[in-house]
């Protein structure tokens, strides 16, 4: 699983040009292990676990190939996506550099994420959703991120709410490049299909940050 995923991130570095198999310096050893996404809370439950631990390889392994991200409403960061979705590759490109870094952009030295600490799954409220396949979670969200460009270190803090759709895997749309690599329909395995922001910039709960914004701006910051 582990080669496997070794793969995946390569290949993805070679798709979007100039990302590179890079990694972060300061990567320490998880302190426990990824949940599995079995399941549409556990699914959740690993992408908290990716931000914690700075884990691309099983970042890119979460989402649809028809994957969207909605920022907040009123979100400036979001006007560049307006006519454009924010899809499954503009949430990985953004994530590597946040993450690891890339291109001589340095990643971020300090991602601090907490969600709900208990999630509640509910159906799919959307039109034409089954609620066997498809089903929801909102999340309250608390995440600092401290950034180092050369003047010093930066805190941006995010509060507010994030909605997240599930699809089990054997109604999701499996990216082509993890089909290549054995993933298929799976019906024991959970897939975020949309994300959208409901975060204000009101800051985190943590000491307070330099900066307040949106967890979509976050993302914009390492695009």
């Amino acid at each position: 699983m582990h080669h496997r995923r070794t793969i995946v991130v390569c290949v993805l570095a070679v798709a979007f040009a100039g990302w590179g198999c890079s990694h972060s310096s300061d990567a320490v050893a998880p302190a426990y292990p990824p949940p599995p996404p079995n399941s549409p809370n556990n699914v959740v439950r690993l992408l908290e676990w990716c931000w914690r631990n700075r884990a691309i390889a099983e970042y890119s392994e979460i989402f649809t190939d028809d994957f969207r991200f909605q920022f907040a409403l009123g979100d400036s960061a979001g006007n560049a996506y307006r006519d454009a979705p924010f899809t499954r590759e503009d949430e990985l490109r953004c994530a590597t550099r946040l993450f690891v870094g890339s291109g001589g952009q340095p990643p971020a030295s300090e991602i601090l994420l907490d969600l709900d600490r208990v999630l509640v799954t509910l159906p799919d409220d959307r039109p034409g959703r089954d609620p066997k396949w498809h089903k929801s979670i909102r999340s309250s969200v608390d995440l600092q991120v401290t950034i180092d460009r050369g003047s010093g270190p930066e805190r941006v803090g995010v509060r507010g709410h994030a909605l997240f759709y599930l699809v089990r895997g054997d109604s999701a749309a499996i990216p082509p490049d993890l089909a290549a690599l054995g993933f298929t329909p799976d019906s024991t395995r959970w897939w975020i299909e949309r994300w959208e922001d409901e975060t204000l910039p009101g800051g985190g709960s943590r000491a307070q940050p330099s900066q307040n914004r949106t967890w979509g701006a976050v993302k914009t910051l390492f695009r």
